[in-house]
């Protein structure tokens, strides 16, 4: 076989044989030189292993954060609640305090009414129809915050 390649070289032309050539020298090249440069840019399963363990690590602690960040959120939306109540309980004190002066006022002015003078009785029954819709206005309010008290309570 080996007896035969130099007649069958011979046949070529000049530029088949550089062809050839330079085929059979590329081919020698990647043999030799193409395992080591598999190996270099290929990683083993240690390199992986370790990736996989940093990025385990930090997924717990992106959780733990997150985690942490929640029982904030809610900690915090609790004292927002708190807050809100505390302020409508004393809005509600307001209100009954508005109301009773309302009521001492009212009680006075019936007293200092004499009988003898309805004009005058009219006049201030005219007038006691204001705080008549004061307290009313008051106790709609009122009604309206304890509402809204108890549904934030129960949520």
């Amino acid at each position: 076989m080996f007896k035969y390649i130099s007649e069958i070289l011979s046949q070529f032309s000049i530029t088949q044989r550089i062809l050839a050539l330079l085929i059979v020298l590329s081919s020698i090249v990647i043999i030799t030189v193409g395992p080591s440069l598999i190996d270099a840019n290929t990683q083993d399963c240690e390199d992986l292993s370790d990736k996989i363990k940093r990025q385990d690590t930090e997924i717990t602690t992106l959780t733990q954060d997150v985690d942490n960040l929640k029982q904030q959120i809610r900690k915090n939306s609790q004292e927002c609640t708190d807050e809100i109540l505390r302020r409508e309980k004393e809005i509600m004190e307001e209100i009954d305090n508005l109301r009773y002066a309302i009521e001492r006022n009212g009680r006075r002015q019936n007293l200092s009414i004499t009988q003898d003078t309805v004009a005058v009785q009219g006049m201030i029954i005219l007038e006691d129809e204001t705080p008549k819709m004061m307290m009313d206005g008051l106790k709609r309010i009122k009604r309206n915050i304890e509402i809204d008290m108890d549904n934030r309570i129960n949520k």
